[in-house]
């Protein structure tokens, strides 16, 4: 297994090969420097675009302590994907009269009301808009595969993925989370887009408690309450929004390596624009990230397994970028028009098929105004009055 502290974790910087591989990088956002590790494998060719995996460290932990130990370098460059480790700024926790503080928290949403007061963890921090910051850094410097970009944490980083999910899922093609549930200050916000979403939780979980999200220190051991739903509760939450089937497919993984533990996989198929929602359950696991050969199977390996289930399939919808019309501007701001001959209506549709708007079309002509829409890849739909339908691309940019 690897566990990764969530509070006061200092690692001593690991091999060379590694930490040149790992660029550090800067980024002026909310008015604070951030700062986040970019790793571009080997494999990378810019005539290709290249998923993106976000990988989000647990509470108190550091980016490189979470780029090193997640198991997630080696599939990136295996795989050809750029790997992106952000890191997290301070958080201080009021509690009992005493001002506590938590080490680097994410702004996931994670909020408790007690007696005294409602917590939250850097509430005023948008971790959302910086983590989509550096995906256009990315999409300005490489070859991105913007239908393809993922998110995974651990603790506060899952708690972070989730809150990606809703506030941004129509830039995100699947999340998963790890000991980390849906924020109580984000648990009855509607997402902005149908997204795969994978859980893993164990049942004996002392810091985020499986049935109900309640929170507990480890140094020092203040029950605080819950901080967000239970384990099932967010899988309910993405399989009700996705509408995936009601029967999981269930497979129950080898129960060979000596460490008290089970793993279960429950995975909800054919949701919304072929979304999904898989839970793993860790009977008797603890707030750890497990992995082979300590335990029967390795987080790292079953995330990119889900991810790589969910890649985007270019052939759903065909584009014809030949085809007799135009979209002017592209990358676009705030309004396109679209020109062609015979038109009879134009639709939007995001990354994943879902159609934005419908606009009727004057034959030759119409314009669609982008203000409602965020940033990132899109599909221009036109369909012909003897009914052919062509799609080319756009680019959002804000």
């Amino acid at each position: 297994m690897r566990k990764f502290f969530t509070f006061f974790f200092l690692v001593v910087i690991c091999l060379t090969t590694w930490s040149q591989t790992h660029v550090a990088k800067t980024l002026s956002y909310g008015g604070t420097v951030r700062q986040y590790l970019e790793y571009v494998p080997d494999s990378y060719d810019n005539t290709h675009p290249a998923p993106v995996l976000f990988c989000l460290h647990g509470l108190g932990d550091t980016m490189t302590n979470f780029a090193q130990s997640c198991g997630f370098t080696e599939i990136a460059e295996e795989h050809g994907w750029i790997m992106i480790t952000p890191q997290a700024l301070p958080a201080n926790l009021s509690v009992l009269g005493m001002n506590i503080p938590m080490g680097a928290a994410w702004g996931a949403g994670v909020k408790a009301t007690t007696l005294i007061s409602t917590i939250e963890l850097n509430p005023n921090v948008d971790d959302v808009g910086f983590l989509m910051a550096i995906l256009d850094n990315l999409v300005a410097t490489y070859n991105i595969d913007q239908h393809n970009v993922f998110a995974t944490g651990f603790s506060i980083g899952g708690f972070m993925a989730n809150r990606l999910a809703i506030a941004a899922g129509n830039r995100l093609r699947a999340i998963a989370s790890v000991s980390g549930t849906i924020g109580n200050a984000v648990n009855t916000n509607m997402p902005v887009a149908h997204i795969s979403a994978m859980h893993i939780h164990g049942t004996a979980d002392s810091t985020i408690a499986y049935t109900d999200g309640s929170y507990t220190m480890s140094l020092i051991p203040i029950p605080i309450g819950s901080v967000g739903l239970g384990a099932e509760a967010t899988v309910d939450y993405w399989k009700n929004y996705n509408s995936c089937d009601a029967t999981p497919i269930v497979t129950n993984f080898p129960n060979s390596a000596n460490d008290g533990l089970t793993f279960s996989k429950y995975l909800y198929e054919n949701g919304y624009f072929e979304t999904k929602t898989a839970f793993i359950k860790v009977v008797n696991g603890a707030h750890e990230w497990y992995s082979t050969p300590a335990n029967d199977i390795d987080y790292a390996t079953e995330i990119y397994n889900f991810f790589a289930s969910c890649l985007y399939d270019d052939t759903k919808i065909e584009e014809n970028e030949s085809a007799d019309w135009t979209i002017y501007p592209n990358p676009a701001t705030d309004v396109i028009r679209i020109e062609g001959d015979k038109m009879a209506q134009v639709q939007l549709l995001n990354s994943i098929g879902q159609i934005m708007t419908t606009v009727p079309c004057a034959d030759t002509h119409c314009t669609i105004h982008l203000d409602d829409y965020a940033a990132g890849l899109y599909l221009i739909r036109t369909t012909s009055v003897n009914g052919q339908s062509d799609c080319k691309r756009l680019i959002i940019n804000k």
